[in-house]
């Protein structure tokens, strides 16, 4: 069964696909403050603007003044290591939603050229903020991400739009 753009669940789908993505947005960055805070941050986030004032970002590892060769290679792998499960768990975070709102948008028959554009700036987005935060990149990385995130919020209003001028 295929149901119209006109269809009461399509048009619900559409608006609730992009209130859960604004209600995810607004919560990832309570808790990206929250994590600046505790200085669980990759380290070049230090060159933020909101990073003034903030304890130095380490992603919470401890570094010791002195340690041994061994524990500084310790320390460099442990980073390293988080830095890609942060990679992960980001992507993790965005995709779904994306995949949702821009698939809502094709159901509701919103406006296929801004739908097209939305999808290919996210995706463009997405692999230069994988990128950038692999080889440790900032401004670079925010830049791509909200990239990423604007792409998105346009797929959001243009499939909440297209779900609203289908309304009989």
């Amino acid at each position: 069964m295929v149901l119209p753009p006109t269809s009461a669940a399509v048009q619900v789908y559409a608006v609730c696909a992009g209130v859960l993505y604004v209600k995810f947005l607004v919560t990832t960055m309570i808790q990206g403050r929250k994590t600046f805070r505790a200085g669980r941050r990759a380290p070049e986030d230090c060159k933020l603007p909101m990073a003034k004032g903030m304890p130095q970002q380490t992603y919470g590892l401890a570094k010791k003044n002195d340690c041994s060769p061994q524990d500084a290679a310790m320390l460099a792998a442990q980073e390293e290591e988080q830095r890609w499960r942060a990679i992960v768990s980001n992507d993790l975070e965005s995709m779904p939603f994306a995949l949702v709102v821009f698939g809502a948008g094709i159901l509701a028959e919103s406006d296929e050229r801004v739908q097209v554009g939305a999808m290919a700036v996210y995706t463009l987005a997405r692999l230069g903020h994988t990128y950038a935060y692999a080889h440790s990149l900032q401004p670079h990385r925010m830049l791509f991400w909200m990239s990423g995130v604007l792409s998105l919020l346009v797929g959001v209003g243009n499939s909440v739009l297209g779900a609203v001028a289908h309304r009989r």
